[in-house]
């Protein structure tokens, strides 16, 4: 019982610092950058989910050598951004952006890494949101998504 407890604590603890962890870098959606092409993997992942049509506002992006989950132990191991999705009702003022406002994407070297980190969200309740794991990539969207929306999301995450 004490490992379950554990357990689950260690859970929110994640989605603590998934959810609400302060980012390095606030970018606006590449419909409105005025760069032709995305540079960075994170910005090419945000320009596949735009080109899918889906509703992508605000994100931001985190690099390799900034985790914002330090509890994890995997500094510098994934870049990755957390977004808003235009159906969905903007934070509040200042509010940092939590996987609860669209989603969050993780973008690791290996697929190993991805599923050693996705086992932390083996646990999650079933109302936490809706877990992807392929190939190097790792996403987590807001349970507020409409399934459909979800399911748009799941189809234009990368493979490799």
């Amino acid at each position: 019982m004490r490992l379950v407890r554990a357990g689950a604590a260690v859970v929110v603890l994640c989605l603590a610092a998934c959810s609400k962890a302060s980012s390095p870098r606030a970018v606006q959606s590449p419909s409105t950058v005025l760069s032709s092409s995305p540079s960075t993997a994170t910005e090419q992942v945000m320009a596949r989910f735009t080109a899918a049509g889906l509703a992508i506002g605000t994100y931001n992006e985190f690099l390799a050598g900034h985790d914002p989950n330090p509890p994890l132990g995997m500094t510098g191991v994934y870049a990755g951004a957390t977004w808003h999705d235009g159906t969905l009702q903007r934070p509040a003022g200042d509010t940092a952006l939590g996987f609860e406002d669209g989603g969050t994407v993780e973008l690791f070297t290996t697929q190993t890494d991805r599923e050693a980190r996705q086992k932390a969200f083996a646990s999650l309740p079933a109302n936490g949101g809706t877990v992807v794991g392929r190939g190097p990539y790792l996403m987590l969207l807001s349970p507020l998504l409409a399934p459909g929306v979800a399911a748009r999301y799941t189809q234009a995450l990368p493979a490799s």
